[in-house]
């Protein structure tokens, strides 16, 4: 081979790498409510979040930021995706002090009590590799810590798979039947409600639930690789010097939910970690909530609206009573960001409930108004 082909082959081999770059960027797949949680975390004035929540739909259905910060002026932000892997914790703990300086971080609970599947570690590790900057180092440790994991977890699927840092691979099948093109990059839009997850029929739907009996002294071990986990946040919060917070918010739990929730207690408090569960007896008294089973909850796992509002108010008073977390409503760098989004929400969720009523369409699961 001549010099010259040589370097033909170079730019051919560039061009090539920068179209897989290009198109990555462009055709994610649709990860709208996600990608725009991250992009605005991003977008917020530098050092302005004082405090991120970090995890699953028990994060993104449940804490009325907006609420907080128009309540108590903090600045407490979501970094949520549903379903995402314990084992991404430590590095969004990273993706946070990215872009802030967040001093405490709050964790999902819940998400340590759960199971683990080569399928759903996909799909959940996914909707988070998509919501992150495309050049970044933590996109590219998910992306590897992702591949270990999925492998790990199935040893037929390949040890190295380049679909997780270009995920165009993963989804190009789909091109024909979605409208991908630069105005459809979720990830370049803001969250127009702070990153609160408003759905048409679930933040207004109200499913009855049956109260359960909740047993403190039964136990059931947490899966190896949530455990294995646990202790890595735990570490990792000590060397970058912030405190931590375990918040298990209220939901109907099965009895093996139940024994590992009591597992993850346990663990934490031998470890000094703090930890507080709306599901344990005295969580009402404890924590100044009256979460109602018929009216609070669109299914089992997860509350509406209504009771986004009471979990939200309780567990900002907490943080309000035992953190340090300043009052920021008096910063016009913070208030260009979080003012006025908190009414946004309450008349979305208005004119969900009176399009509902015209229709008649908001109806519980027994098919009652």
């Amino acid at each position: 081979m001549t010099k010259k082909e040589g370097l033909r082959c170079v730019a051919f081999l560039l061009v090539v790498c920068l179209l897989l770059i290009g198109m990555t960027d462009i055709f994610e797949m649709d990860f709208a409510d996600y990608a725009r949680r991250f992009y605005s975390y991003r977008c917020l004035e530098k050092n302005t979040v004082d405090a991120v929540y970090i995890g699953t739909s028990g994060v993104g259905r449940y804490w009325l930021g907006a609420k907080a910060y128009d309540e108590y002026g903090m600045t407490v932000y979501p970094l949520s995706v549903d379903a995402m892997p314990v084992w991404l914790f430590p590095i969004m703990m990273d993706e946070a002090l990215a872009y802030h300086n967040p001093q405490l971080m709050i964790f999902d609970a819940r998400a340590f009590g759960q199971g683990h599947s080569a399928e759903n570690a996909d799909v959940g590790a996914r909707r988070v590799l998509d919501s992150m900057e495309f050049f970044s180092a933590n996109r590219i440790n998910a992306a590897m810590k992702t591949m270990e994991m999925v492998h790990r977890l199935d040893d037929s699927k390949p040890a190295f798979d380049l679909s997780y840092i270009f995920s165009f691979m993963k989804f190009h099948t789909q091109w024909s039947e979605k409208d991908f093109s630069i105005d459809t990059q979720y990830d370049k839009q803001k969250h127009e409600f702070g990153g609160y997850h408003i759905g048409f029929l679930l933040s207004v739907l109200h499913e009855p639930q049956t109260p359960m009996e909740y047993d403190e002294d039964y136990y059931v071990p947490l899966d190896p690789i949530s455990e294995e986990a646990l202790y890595e946040v735990l570490n990792h919060a000590k060397e970058l010097g912030v405190q931590t917070l375990f918040v298990d918010s209220p939901q109907f739990m099965s009895k093996t939910e139940m024994g590992r929730a009591n597992t993850l207690r346990k663990i934490l408090q031998e470890q000094g970690a703090t930890y507080i569960s709306y599901n344990t007896p005295n969580a009402a008294e404890e924590l100044n909530v009256q979460m109602n089973p018929e009216t609070d909850y669109y299914d089992e796992a997860h509350v509406n609206f209504y009771g986004a509002e009471k979990f939200t108010a309780s567990l900002a008073a907490y943080l309000d009573q035992h953190y340090d977390l300043p009052d920021r409503r008096n910063e016009e760098t913070v208030r260009k960001d979080w003012d006025g989004v908190y009414d946004h929400i309450k008349k979305t969720v208005k004119d969900y409930e009176a399009v509902h009523k015209e229709q008649g369409t908001l109806k519980t699961a027994s098919g009652g108004e």
